[in-house]
């Protein structure tokens, strides 16, 4: 009985700290999209960064979950997008770096984290996944600008300006938040890593838990 407590109860903070870390970088990733600075077709902004960020801190699943709740809550009217929200945005040349997202954040975190966020934490590891996610972020959104100008809009734009405009003058930028996302993350990782988390509320919540004199030592405490 005293067994199965503790358990439901490691497994009960286990999951409050999966969420609670979930909706922290929600807010991140939302936060990020309005620290922007407007150049051209593709504003310049910070959601890219932490996305990433995202990624190679939580793995790929849990990151996977918060930029797919946060895309959603675009798509059904919060305003949580660079220029706004609704199902309509789709229709935004910049969309497809949003949609990128829900396939560079998983390769990322694979890349970094391991597929069960289990792998020990490498800066070689780190920075691969980033570049990975960096990639794919840009080869999903640049596509996806060239086709809707070309063939929703019709404005014509040539491949080559639809590379420079939504990728090469961002990539110095974007290379050097890789470098430091994966230095933060190295760091940050065995802070908010949701066993550690786990850990220390167990520590306090045994103190609690009921014990009987015969086992005393479930408790940790000897008469």
């Amino acid at each position: 009985m005293q067994k199965s407590l503790t358990a439901k109860r490691q497994s009960s903070l286990r999951r409050t700290a999966r969420l609670a870390v979930i909706a922290m970088f929600v807010a991140l990733i939302t936060v990020g999209a309005f620290i922007k600075f407007p150049i051209g077709i593709v504003p310049v902004s910070m959601q890219m960064s932490v996305c990433i960020l995202c990624a190679l801190t939580l793995g790929p699943w849990e990151s996977l979950a918060a930029v797919a709740i946060y895309i959603a809550m675009g798509l059904i009217g919060i305003p949580v997008f660079t220029a706004g929200g609704g199902f309509s945005y789709v229709l935004q040349p910049t969309f497809g770096y949003l949609a990128g997202y829900l396939i560079a954040l998983p390769v990322c975190g694979v890349i970094a984290r391991g597929v069960r966020s289990d792998a020990p934490i490498r800066f070689w590891r780190l920075l691969l996944g980033a570049l990975a996610a960096t990639a794919i972020t840009y080869t999903c959104g640049v596509m996806y600008m060239y086709c809707l100008l070309n063939f929703y809009v019709g404005s014509g734009i040539e491949i080559g300006k639809a590379w420079l405009t939504g990728c090469a003058v961002f990539l110095p930028t974007d290379l050097t938040w890789c470098v430091v996302g994966s230095l933060v993350a190295r760091r940050v990782v065995p802070i908010i890593d949701r066993e550690k988390l786990t850990g220390r509320g167990m520590r306090k919540e045994l103190m609690y838990l009921p014990y009987t004199r015969e086992n005393p030592a479930e408790r940790g405490i000897s008469d």
